[in-house]
């Protein structure tokens, strides 16, 4: 396991305030790939595979979820337990039975279910997100919490990264314009859900 003292010591502070900063995810990712091992590379490979919705089935979480880099295999067990809350409220909310999209292992007694369930019962689409981000971003501390000057300081620093880039992107307006339009699509023909 490398260490990265002077990677780490150079990174500029994040915070998720949704827009005020000015920050280039590509940028700064390509300038720590330069510095990082070709083994550490590779898990900044992972970690932005595993950011991109298309690629997110069984088999990749399964591969992520049983990582030797902890960061990675706690994280994505953590994106999949987040992505099967939301499978299971609205199956719930449509009158499904949510066995036929959970994906994995789907334990409702996890000390994160019930926020994140609140979360998600919020109307508002953009606060909603916001809430779900405010959230990704203290677990993603968490799973961090001992780690100093280690890979997992970076992919969780690329991490924190990803969702202070997407609300730079999405202003207020724009935002709700392009998530609702999304909401839209994934409602497809079923209408008066609120969900």
């Amino acid at each position: 396991m490398y260490n990265y003292h002077y990677i780490i010591a150079g990174l500029p502070d994040l915070v998720p305030d949704f827009g005020a900063q000015q920050f280039s995810y590509d940028e700064i990712a390509a300038t720590i790939r330069e510095r990082l091992s070709k083994r550490d590379n590779a898990l900044v490979d992972w970690l932005e595979f595993g950011l991109v919705e298309e690629n997110l089935h069984h088999y990749f979480y399964h591969k992520a979820e049983h990582s030797k880099n902890q960061f990675i295999s706690k994280y994505f067990k953590f994106d999949r337990f987040v992505r099967n809350v939301q499978v299971s409220l609205l199956a719930k909310t449509l009158g499904k039975e949510n066995e036929k999209y959970i994906m994995g292992d789907f334990d409702i007694e996890n000390d994160d279910y019930p926020q994140i369930a609140k979360i998600f019962e919020i109307q508002n689409i953009i606060e909603r997100e916001q809430a779900l981000d405010k959230f990704r971003w203290q677990k993603i501390s968490e799973i961090n919490l001992y780690h100093y000057f280690d890979i997992d300081v970076i992919l969780a620093f690329l991490l924190k990264g990803k969702i202070v880039e997407r609300w730079i992107r999405l202003d207020q307006a724009k935002g709700a314009e392009l998530f609702e339009q999304y909401v839209s699509e994934v409602r497809g023909t079923f209408t008066g859900i609120n969900f």
